[in-house]
């Protein structure tokens, strides 16, 4: 199995480094890519990191959020405004097994037009944006949809690791990542209603 992690100028640091340590320590293959070129990418508070591919074909895609709430001029939002992020992730979508996102990472697939009808979740300070996308909120940490699974605000990307390292791998590998990284693992996933 191959998870692709979009990064974007902008991006929330732990967004993308929970559910990247959690799934690297679970054995899965996890790379970061771009949504257009390869190159350097700026995050949020200024860690530079330097992205070596683009969005491909892999099995899995996780969607991290950052500067939606403020309407920076760089992050989730600012992405979701020039559109070719959205536009890739929808073009993506048919071909992998499922599409995550972590906190405001959420308001970039219900942009895609990934989310409308379905139940999923965001940070708690988005989720009457996320409505107004057609998306039913539910106020959990995850929410999995089968081939779209949503986490809320943050931390709970580590617990959208470890529930990819349980759905891929089986719960003994979540308990081994969980207890191996000195975390408190939450075993609540919110089951949505399937379409």
């Amino acid at each position: 199995m191959r998870i692709e992690i979009v990064v974007f100028d902008g991006f929330d640091e732990l967004d993308v480094f929970g559910p990247l340590e959690v799934l690297s320590v679970a054995g899965l293959t996890v790379e970061l890519v771009a949504a257009e070129r390869p190159g350097p990418v700026t995050s949020m508070r200024a860690v530079r990191i330097d992205v070596p591919a683009v969005l491909g074909e892999p099995d899995g895609v996780i969607v991290p959020g950052g500067g939606w709430l403020n309407r920076a001029p760089a992050g989730a939002w600012a992405e979701a405004q020039r559109g070719v992020l959205p536009a890739r992730l929808a073009a993506v979508a048919p071909s992998t097994r499922w599409m995550a996102s972590v906190c405001t990472g959420g308001l970039l697939l219900a942009a895609a037009g990934l989310l409308a009808g379905r139940q999923a979740t965001t940070n708690h300070n988005a989720y009457e944006e996320l409505r107004s996308y057609g998306v039913d909120v539910v106020a959990e940490r995850v929410v999995d949809a089968g081939d779209r699974i949503t986490a809320g605000a943050l931390s709970a990307g580590l617990d959208l690791g470890l529930w990819i390292a349980e759905r891929e791998l089986g719960s003994s590998t979540a308990d081994r990542v969980a207890t191996s990284i000195g975390y408190a693992r939450t075993a609540r996933v919110f089951h949505a209603q399937r379409e």
